[in-house]
């Protein structure tokens, strides 16, 4: 549906560059841009921590309605506060360049959204009194809220999407929960700052009947998306109680079961007075050739004064064979002199390796070295993460002590240990079914292993940020303790309630703030025309006050509606009698020393007036002993849809006038007679000539003589 074109007709519309608000001046820019960037920082914090806490059921992203209303109070100069705030409040902002460029492109997105928003939206607002044009609410809420609210979603998912941080199934999702909470906040929050900014108007002064729906309407949404949140989890954790025992029996319940294997080859050692390479690797086929089993070694002790006729002996089946190390690109050198060594003899290697470890030394490395040194003191296997080479990096590694049968030494000394089997496992492999499980019943799993010394590492999994787990357990892998931590993921909750409760929030927060926009609109045309009434009301009481006839106005029962102060001062003088709205015209009179008839003929004339009908009357009156000449006229007061209200008296008093008028005509009479009788008098004749230019000068009429006396 196309919009129609906004008003020409008022004062801010088409202008082409439309000034701000408030003005700003250059000094100004600056703490405006700060305030405008805080202000977004701020509430986009508040924004994320309901976010957070709530899940995805569309929560009301505050700092959108917030920039629209900003850029359309102060101006389009704004645009780098709003750039910069919402840079710095972008979670994915990290020190890297991939977290710049999405927390830039991101930021360039809201920016584009705000000054679009608001470039829409000031067509259909009235800015000098920060209130919508009437009848233009729909359009206001719509071009800044779900029209401008486009850009800011698809530009912020296009390049996460880009950058590998938002995988392709959650791209359709997130934009709309995006779009969603812009949205929200646009149509809830920019019509209540709008509101609450200071305006130079009395009339448009916000009440709190405006604000009250607003503001009711953001803390119920905010509210229930809360309460719908809580419930959707405490659901998905209902679930996962039912869950947990399917997903331990794919991880830890036979955890031990598929270590255990590689304590049979060291039983098979122990056993054993000699085993020949190929035993070993015979022995060891069914466990090498399980999926999270990378590689099986044995490494037998070897002492110094033993290196060399090991060597010898290696060498009749590996004619490169020593004991080795390696050097910062991982090729092997001769190991140094060392009191003892743990070189690997055999090795179950899977096919196409990209190494051969066999001479490798594992105690040529620190990590390695400590952990076989804990092994031995504690006889038990250890087990690390290490990087064994760059193509085995991240991996876990038990080491598995053999002890000589026999009691030669003591159990817990070096010269007690044969060697180690060291089997190196795929952790990732190992978890494989835990993770497609979680991952199929949206759920969050991470694996923490904690050794004898108190130390921690994360083995596999991870758990989001500010997620606690619903659910763990615990179980001992060699000589570490590994607990499994199970949490309800968001995307748990239920799809349905989700989008039925973001298509109400939408609904309301529209229909709410229509409500509220044409109130407010309305409220402010009606006190606008009551301003130009009440402006129209002091001119024409004006333009009654200054003239001196007496004016008075009655409607159609002859009650007085309104009357200047000469006529209240002519009755109050003449009748004793203090007019008031609301009185009958003729009441006023009394009835000793006035003529009565004058008083019929006032009501008679006004009729005819209310009758349609103009009269103009000339009445000499008898009043208190005074007599009186008026000239009065009756007119008619016609509504704006042509219907007669009331009708007017104006009477002059035109007493003088007439004396004046009497004694011209005196003097005029004087004059002939003296010409009939002083014919050669022409300087008497000249003088009477001028007292009658001066009776009619006194008059206001023009004079009727020249200086010489000759008629003009």
């Amino acid at each position: 549906m196309d919009a129609p074109q906004p008003r020409r007709d008022h004062q801010h519309s088409g202008d082409s560059q439309p000034q701000p608000i408030t003005p700003i001046r250059s000094f100004q820019w600056v703490g405006y841009n700060a305030a405008v960037g805080l202000l977004y920082f701020i509430t986009a914090k508040a924004s994320l921590h309901i976010y957070l806490s709530a899940g995805p059921a569309s929560p009301i992203w505050l700092p959108a309605g917030l920039t629209v209303a900003a850029l359309l109070i102060v101006g389009r100069r704004l645009w780098p506060g709003v750039f910069l705030g919402a840079f710095l409040s972008d979670p994915m902002l990290t020190p890297t360049a991939a977290g710049v460029i999405a927390a830039s492109s991101y930021a360039a997105g809201v920016t584009v959204q705000a000054l679009l928003g608001a470039t829409l939206a000031r067509a259909y607002l009235d800015r000098q009194a920060l209130s919508v044009i009437p009848g233009r609410e729909w359009y206001f809420l719509f071009s800044a809220g779900p029209l401008a609210c486009l850009m800011s979603p698809t530009i912020g998912t296009s390049s996460r999407y880009l950058l590998g941080m938002l995988p392709a199934e959650n791209v359709a999702q997130q934009w709309l929960l995006w779009w969603a909470g812009d949205s929200i906040g646009v149509v809830l929050i920019a019509p209540l700052v709008l509101l609450l900014w200071p305006n130079s108007q009395p009339g448009a002064r916000p009440r709190y009947r405006f604000l009250l729906p607003l503001l009711m309407t953001t803390i119920l949404l905010v509210a229930g998306s809360l309460t719908l949140s809580r419930l959707e989890l405490a659901e998905a954790e209902a679930n996962l109680s039912r869950q947990v025992k399917t997903l331990t029996d794919l991880s830890f319940r036979t955890l031990n079961e598929k270590i255990l294997p590689l304590h049979a080859i060291e039983s098979f050692f122990s056993a054993s007075e000699q085993v020949t390479e190929a035993e070993f690797l015979r022995f060891s086929g069914h466990i090498s050739n399980q999926p999270h089993v990378l590689r099986l070694d044995w490494a037998p002790r070897i002492t110094a004064n033993q290196r060399q006729v090991f060597e010898t002996g290696m060498r009749k089946q590996h004619t490169e064979f020593a004991i080795s190390t390696v050097d910062k690109d991982w090729q092997k050198i001769s190991a140094p002199a060392e009191d003892d060594y743990y070189p690997v003899q055999f090795s179950a290697l899977p096919e196409g390796a990209a190494f051969n470890p066999l001479g490798l030394d594992h105690g040529q490395f620190d990590d390695r070295r400590r952990a076989i040194n804990t092994a031995i003191s504690s006889r038990e296997a250890t087990a690390r993460i290490v990087d064994l080479h760059p193509s085995l990096t991240g991996v876990l590694v038990l080491f598995i002590p053999v002890f000589e049968p026999a009691a030669g030494a003591p159990s817990n000394r070096k010269g007690s240990v044969m060697g180690f089997v060291i089997g190196i496992i795929d952790f990732r492999q190992l978890f494989l079914p835990l993770d497609l499980a979680t991952r199929a019943n949206q759920l969050h799993y991470q694996v923490t292993g904690f050794s004898n010394s108190g130390s921690k590492t994360l083995i596999a999994g991870a758990l989001p940020t500010g997620t606690p787990p619903g659910w763990s357990h615990s179980i001992r892998v060699a000589d570490q303790i590994w607990q499994l931590e199970i949490a309800v993921g968001k995307d748990a909750i239920s799809h349905a309630v989700r989008w039925s409760f973001i298509g109400f929030s939408l609904l309301a927060g529209l229909l709410v703030s229509f409500a509220v926009l044409s109130s407010r609109a309305y409220q402010l045309l009606s006190y606008q025309h009551h301003q130009a009434l009440h402006s129209s009301r002091e001119l024409l009481n004006a333009i009654i006050e200054s003239a001196g006839d007496q004016v008075v106005a009655v409607d159609t029962e002859l009650k007085l509606t309104a009357f200047n102060s000469t006529y209240a001062e002519f009755v109050q003088q003449v009748f004793e009698i203090t007019p008031e709205v609301g009185q009958l015209i003729d009441s006023v009179l009394p009835k000793a020393g006035v003529d009565m008839e004058y008083a019929s003929d006032i009501r008679h004339n006004i009729n005819k007036a209310l009758s349609g009908a103009s009269v103009k009357t000339s009445k000499k009156v008898t009043l208190v002993g005074q007599v009186k000449v008026f000239e009065v006229s009756y007119n008619p007061i016609f509504s704006t849809d042509g219907i007669i209200i009331g009708a007017t008296r104006i009477a002059r008093d035109v007493t003088s006038q007439r004396e004046l008028e009497t004694g011209l005509q005196q003097r005029l009479d004087e004059l002939s007679r003296w010409q009939k009788a002083t014919l050669g008098r022409e300087s008497r004749t000249l003088e009477l000539k001028r007292e009658v230019n001066q009776l009619l000068l006194r008059m206001g009429k023009a004079p009727r003589y020249d200086d010489r006396g000759e008629i003009l």
